[in-house]
């Protein structure tokens, strides 16, 4: 007899068992999912990434002219934060996947909530003093969520150690960690945002993209596109309203109040994830949307990982990806800063264009990826980096005039860009595994984003004006587009298609 939380745990009643290669239950194919709920999956999804890309990636910046006029820190000081969040996100990534093959993908949704909002609440408390509470139990939290990654990466990498040497490791790694975080918390709250912002990467390693796009493929071999369209536009949808909305919430009660009313959504989420959320097709019994008895594995084609990392088409996606990642996070997190400091544009103001350029990228996902269906994939990736680099180019010249312009035809290139990329790799390699080889592009696309930003804040701490650096995401943007030109299919297309 199983205990009553098994099912809330694993999904259903837990998962079939496989018989001649087909998945079966009871000896019977599985049967159909309720008609809706494949899709009520992909719209949690959406909601998941709302709040997890789309606040800690974009929709957090609104808040940084409050943090610069309270505590006095530099924008390099400052944007070191993504560094640490985008830099670890993308050294997590290859454990955390490990994970979501072995968990009920909806436990790591879970916690991942849990962490947003304990980390917006601890935002909220930031203070040049001893370090409060809750900050003090996000120290905690962190140090015992990287160990049990570490306890993962060592299983993979050490096998040899065995499960309880692993773990004796990681118990330690973790007290050094407590240790440290304890004795840099105290009296600088540049510090403490540094931690809240090492538990996002966790956060977002484990309910951001990786997980949602897992979690939301698993239900549907129809449709497939779609649902998980429907799912991505969540970061859109996060980086256009948050910004627009908070400002709001900012001069009507203050920037700390109106971070604590960020920290509620991620924790109404958690629990709508704990009621309708079941797992994976087979962990709640059901066939996905589309599936046969008869379809076999869909993997059949393609490269090898060994075989994609010696083609100069996987170099060139992964460096390309790195210096557009850097360009465009460089942008997007320096954006309300440069309209609200630099040309004195009220706060609301500031958070309404960027969520104009976050709309505007939101339909141009959807536009670019029904494009790249019809004609050639590569002519729309080209086109699309031709368009952000025009766009880059009107913002570093400075002209208050052409922002509005530039921050429009950025998001125009920047939402293609970003279907494209996700589909670059697939429709290059194939499906046989690809899982490793996004893994490894990803890598080289977060460091990307983690640097991009710091960079643009210590080239503004030196020059005291974004001019440079805005050239040189131009320039950066310029080399991704020449490096593009290497990209071509390796493997036969036709041998692609799901049968």
């Amino acid at each position: 007899m199983r205990p009553f939380w098994h099912d809330r745990v694993y999904g259903g009643p837990g998962p079939p068992a496989l018989i001649g290669g087909l998945t079966m239950q009871n000896n019977t194919a599985l049967p159909p999912a309720p008609r809706y709920y494949p899709w009520l999956v992909a719209v949690v999804g959406m909601l998941a990434l709302f709040l997890s890309n789309g606040m800690t990636a974009t929709g957090i910046t609104i808040f940084d002219p409050s943090l610069l006029d309270e505590f006095g820190w530099s924008r390099g000081d400052l944007k070191f934060t993504d560094t640490i969040k985008f830099t670890v996100t993308a050294l997590l990534s290859p454990f955390v996947g490990v994970l979501i093959d072995k968990l009920n993908p909806r436990l790591l949704l879970m916690y991942g909530c849990g962490l947003l909002g304990l980390g917006y609440l601890g935002y909220s408390m930031l203070i040049n003093g001893a370090a409060p509470p809750v900050i003090q139990l996000i120290a905690v939290v962190t140090a015992i969520g990287l160990a049990g990654v570490l306890v993962v990466a060592l299983g993979l990498l050490l096998p040899s150690l065995g499960r309880g040497v692993s773990i004796g490791i990681a118990v330690l790694v973790a007290l050094i960690g407590l240790y440290f975080f304890y004795t840099q918390l105290s009296g600088d709250a540049l510090k403490q945002i540094y931690v809240i912002h090492l538990m996002f990467a966790l956060a977002l390693s484990t309910a951001g993209s990786m997980t949602v796009i897992f979690l939301v493929s698993s239900w549907f071999v129809k449709h497939r596109g779609l649902a998980i369209g429907i799912a991505l536009v969540g970061t859109s949808l996060g980086s256009a309203i948050l910004p627009t909305f908070n400002p709001f919430l900012i001069e009507a009660y203050g920037w700390r109040q109106a971070m604590v009313y960020n920290a509620i959504m991620p924790v109404v989420l958690m629990v709508l994830i704990f009621f309708v959320i079941k797992g994976t097709p087979a962990q709640a019994g059901y066939a996905a949307v589309g599936q046969s008895a008869s379809m076999g594995d869909l993997k059949q084609h393609g490269l090898t990982f060994k075989e994609a990392i010696r083609t100069r088409t996987f170099w060139a996606i992964g460096i390309s990806g790195f210096l557009a990642y850097y360009s465009i996070f460089s942008f997007v997190q320096h954006f309300v800063l440069h309209l609200n400091k630099g040309f004195g544009m009220p706060l609301k103001d500031a958070g309404a264009l960027l969520g104009l350029f976050s709309v505007v990228a939101m339909v141009a996902k959807l536009a670019n990826g029904w494009l790249a269906d019809i004609i050639d994939r590569h002519k729309v990736f080209m086109a699309c980096l031709v368009i952000m680099l025009i766009g880059l180019i009107g913002l570093a010249t400075m002209q208050r005039e052409y922002v509005v312009a530039s921050a429009v035809i950025i998001g125009l290139g920047w939402g293609g860009l970003f279907t494209l990329y996700n589909m670059l790799a697939v429709n290059n390699f194939g499906l046989r595994e690809i899982g490793r080889i996004n893994g490894a592009i990803s890598l080289m696309e977060s460091v990307g984003v983690g640097l991009g930003s710091w960079i643009t804040g210590l080239m503004f701490d030196a020059y005291g004006s974004y001019q440079n650096a805005f050239i040189m995401l131009a320039c950066a943007l310029a080399v991704s587009l020449l490096i593009g030109t290497q990209i071509k299919s390796e493997v036969d297309e036709r041998q692609l298609a799901a049968p």
